[in-house]
């Protein structure tokens, strides 16, 4: 049997660590984006949302602590994914940061076309969908064992 870096070609894993790199630099700096913008708030976004979610933008606590979460996490996990620390971890919980983002709007509508104002006409899929389908694939990958800190911590690990 083969080990994952064994069936890995050198361009393969180039292709899997850049991916990751981007999507964490999308994750941190969309979150960014936000501390920036200083007064941003998700409120709009949970209120237009006909998902499971709307009913969050009606509690100041829960939208604070909402606001909070999606903030700090979107950077946080970005930065771990960037740098390739704790991948595996990071990917499942940007995939389910990303996914409650996706299911708080989900590009759905039964007449069969939907426009948004952002990206153009989106159906089913949509941005948000394919970074989770990118980080699934990312979090089937040892990536941050190719290129990244998580080296350093099988190496500690190793030698304790």
């Amino acid at each position: 049997m083969f080990t994952e870096s064994e069936e890995l070609s050198g361009w393969k894993k180039l292709i899997l660590v850049v991916t990751r790199f981007a999507i964490g630099w999308h994750l941190f700096y969309q979150g960014f984006g936000k501390v920036v913008e200083g007064d941003w708030s998700s409120v709009g976004y949970l209120k237009a949302g006909w998902g499971p979610f709307p009913w969050i933008a009606e509690h100041p606590t829960l939208l604070y602590l909402t606001d909070l979460a999606t903030v700090w996490g979107l950077m946080i996990l970005g930065i771990l994914l960037m740098v390739g620390l704790f991948t595996r971890v990071a990917s499942i919980l940007a995939i389910l940061q990303l996914f409650m983002i996706y299911v708080a709007i989900p590009p759905l509508d039964y007449t069969g076309f939907v426009t948004t104002t952002e990206r153009g006409s989106e159906l089913y899929v949509n941005q948000t969908l394919i970074e989770v389908l990118a980080l699934m694939i990312l979090a089937s990958f040892r990536t941050g064992h190719i290129m990244g800190l998580d080296i350093l911590v099988r190496h500690y690990r190793r030698n304790r």
